[in-house]
């Protein structure tokens, strides 16, 4: 199996992959449905987006890296939904949720 990817386009024609990479961030994630809504609070949750370290917790550089690095990777999937202000405040309060369970 060869797993598809746009490496070879990208220099190319940089607008339409990226305009071909939205499409396809877009076409997983962007359907309305539980489903979607579970995921998506799910790993929110997971890579700590929507959370502020507390007073008191390690903030070593190695654990500031990290928990920069898994909120900017929920950061790149979140750039490319189109999410009204209602459908943002509901994302955050479901994280936020999940997050108090995990």
């Amino acid at each position: 199996m060869k797993w598809r990817n746009l490496a070879k386009q990208r220099h190319v024609a940089p607008i339409q992959t990226e305009q071909q990479l939205v499409a396809a961030y877009k076409s997983v994630f962007g359907r309305k449905g539980e489903d979607v809504e579970i995921v998506l609070a799910d790993l929110a949750a997971h890579t700590g987006f929507y959370l502020v370290e507390p007073p008191g917790s390690d903030l070593s550089q190695y654990q500031a890296g990290y928990s920069a690095g898994q909120r900017a990777a929920f950061g790149r999937l979140f750039h490319f939904l189109s999410l009204s202000d209602e459908q943002m405040a509901a994302l955050e309060s479901a994280a936020r949720a999940e997050a108090e369970q995990i």
